[in-house]
């Protein structure tokens, strides 16, 4: 409806354009045409009056006069009426004409800018354009108060207005969800997602959407994947099967139920789809949790050759807990190059078991791209992971893996001076 407003308008303003130009050229051309028929009626006049006094003198008969006549009228008034002969020139009715021409041309383009403006805004507010902008006011409200109970509350009450005025508006659905969620109404929060849905095309969108109908109809099964959960993850998964919702909830479950093999799987397809995030690193880390249990159960669950290190603090070393410990795995052969591999923990976490393989890729390269490489470990004091001055760190000596698992282990002791 809005294109189809927009062509009519386009052609409406375009005709406003072009009439005043069409009809200048008009009453030009009219005015061109008069002025000859004019001239052409003047000079017939003085030319006729020189006939009748060369009669009068005699030296033309009446039959010479006549014919001279006849052939004068027929070269200069073929397409002049007797009246237009007769009649007296009018030059206030001509100034008149010009004037109104010049008048109707003014006229014509400042009626297009009044009736232009008012046109729109007739239209804007009458299909709803106005309404569309208070939308995103709801929508942006919506993001930045989701933990604020009343805020949620006044929102619910606003957009299910919007929704019951017009229940043809997926993300007015999406947000009404979105807030019964925030505040624990999920039987609720699951109606909206599903109505958001449902009038979606097949896109990315739609299976977000879809991917938070699935979490809310697994909350309200008491966090069990019932038939009606796995159908909705199908159908999410169909549409885009890297849907981060659906991964996310698929690795949530696994690590409930302790099927550590599954949660690192989908972990690892988190990873991929950003793997410098800060989400990445703590997802990084559960995987080296659940490494470890998978270790303990006699299982490994790593991807490529492996590099397992025993980390520690010299003793005697006491350092903040919350300072972030930085462990990267990097290629001996070529320096200046993106770790091949990194993590970053808390000095709290310390002692550790890490174990990188290749899904703790950084950068372009992994473990499985260099044959020989070494291990570096660095406490931050800045939050930065390229160590400073003052920093601690423990690099260790250059080792192959050959496309196998090693074992070192590293103290950090040294302060960079």
């Amino acid at each position: 409806m809005f294109w189809i407003s927009t062509v009519i308008l386009f052609v409406i303003a375009v005709g406003f354009v072009l009439l005043p130009l069409w009809l200048r050229n008009r009453a030009e051309s009219f005015t061109a045409d008069a002025s000859r028929k004019n001239e052409n009626i003047a000079l017939f006049h003085e030319r006729s009056d020189d006939l009748e006094n060369e009669l009068a003198s005699g030296n033309l008969v009446q039959s010479e006069f006549d014919v001279l006549i006849l052939e004068l009228q027929q070269s200069l008034l073929s397409d002049v009426t007797e009246e237009e002969i007769t009649s007296e020139k009018k030059p206030k009715a001509r100034k008149a004409g010009r004037a109104k021409s010049s008048a109707y041309n003014l006229v014509i383009p400042l009626v297009l800018c009044l009736l232009m403006p008012a046109a729109a805004y007739t239209l804007y507010g009458e299909w709803g354009y106005k309404r569309d902008v208070e939308l995103m006011g709801l929508f942006q409200r919506t993001v930045n108060n989701r933990d604020n109970p009343q805020e949620s509350q006044d929102l619910i009450v606003s957009l299910g207005e919007v929704v019951q005025a017009d229940d043809d508006r997926p993300w007015a659905w999406y947000f009404l969800a979105e807030n019964f969620a925030s505040i624990g109404m999920f039987t609720e929060a699951e109606i909206a997602y599903t109505q958001s849905a449902g009038r979606m095309d097949e896109t990315p969108e739609k299976a977000l959407v879809l991917g938070r109908v699935a979490m809310a109809k697994y909350i309200l099964a008491d966090f069990n994947f019932t038939e009606g959960v796995l159908e909705v993850i199908e159908q999410a998964r169909a549409i885009n099967p890297n849907e981060m919702s659906i991964l996310q909830l698929i690795a949530a479950d696994a690590e409930e139920r302790e099927d550590f093999e599954t949660a690192i799987e989908y972990w690892r397809l988190i990873i991929q789809n950003n793997p410098n995030s800060e989400q990445a690193q703590v997802l990084r880390r559960s995987i080296a949790v659940a490494q470890q249990r998978l270790a303990g159960q006699g299982q490994d669950g790593a991807v490529g050759p492996t590099i397992e290190i025993n980390l520690s603090l010299a003793q005697g070393l006491n350092l903040d807990e919350n300072l972030r410990v930085f462990v990267a795995v990097r290629n001996a052969a070529q320096e200046g190059l993106p770790p091949l591999a990194a993590i970053d923990l808390r000095v709290a976490d310390l002692p550790a078991n890490i174990q990188l393989d290749n899904t703790y890729a950084v950068g372009p390269f992994n473990i499985s791209s260099a044959d020989t490489v070494f291990v570096s470990a660095s406490v931050s004091f800045s939050g930065s992971a390229t160590p400073n001055s003052g920093d601690y760190r423990s690099q260790s000596d250059n080792f192959a893996h050959n496309g196998q698992r090693a074992v070192i282990s590293l103290e950090i002791a040294d302060r960079i001076p």
